[in-house]
């Protein structure tokens, strides 16, 4: 098998419906050679999901394409955001790029390609994206400080990210985590106005004039 191109993280609590949707996201994406950690957090809609060879399905049907699944249900609930799960799939990436994804959220299918094109063979360590906020209709303008940047949007160097500190059940581990591989240098805003993920769900609605 060649060499993986691109990791993708996706801790999975609930919403069985929509981590099927997410699943498909990744399956439908417009290149191969990439990496999927699809992951419950002691989920019983995902042991569900597992138990009926969905997974080991596509699993299979992806292989022949040169791309590798991994999925398993964690035997207790970690919380956090699904921390210990993120942190898993850190430490076990084999692909030269990471990109992480909610599964309540979409990535559109050039999403691996796109997030690669300002990071393939070049000296940075972390470049970072627009994300597109669904439920306001607006996209985010990305910026380096907390609240306004979030795993969704970002595409790091895994040999950095391996070298960072652990994701905690902080509700600001993915800051935390940008923040530490920020401060190493090498990193930008992408040129690319584009958003391909879409978050379509968020905590708290902020008003749209408050979106950069």
């Amino acid at each position: 098998m060649k060499d993986v191109r691109i990791t993708i993280s996706i801790p999975c609590y609930g919403r069985p419906e929509r981590t099927k949707r997410s699943i498909q996201c990744i399956l439908d994406q417009d290149m191969n050679g990439w990496e999927a950690f699809i992951m419950g957090d002691a989920c019983p809609d995902f042991q569900k999901l597992i138990d009926s060879g969905y997974l080991q399905s596509i699993k299979e049907e992806q292989e022949k394409k040169g791309n590798i699944i991994h999925y398993f249900n964690a035997e207790v609930n970690g919380g956090g955001c699904g921390y210990k799960l993120i942190n898993h799939a850190v430490e076990n990436a084999t692909g030269k790029y990471l990109v992480f994804f909610a599964n309540d959220d979409i990535i559109l299918s050039n999403h691996f390609s796109h997030y690669l094109s300002e990071i393939e063979n070049t000296q940075y360590n972390l470049v970072y994206y627009n994300s597109n906020l669904a439920p306001l209709k607006a996209d985010r303008n990305t910026i380096m400080q907390i609240s306004s940047i979030g795993h969704c949007d970002i595409i790091i160097k895994t040999e950095v990210a391996k070298k960072l500190k652990p994701h905690s059940e902080r509700y600001t581990h993915d800051w935390d985590f940008i923040y530490e591989a920020a401060l190493l240098g090498n990193h930008k805003k992408a040129k690319s106005k584009q958003a391909t993920y879409r978050v379509m769900r968020l905590g708290s609605q902020p008003k749209i004039e408050d979106i950069d």
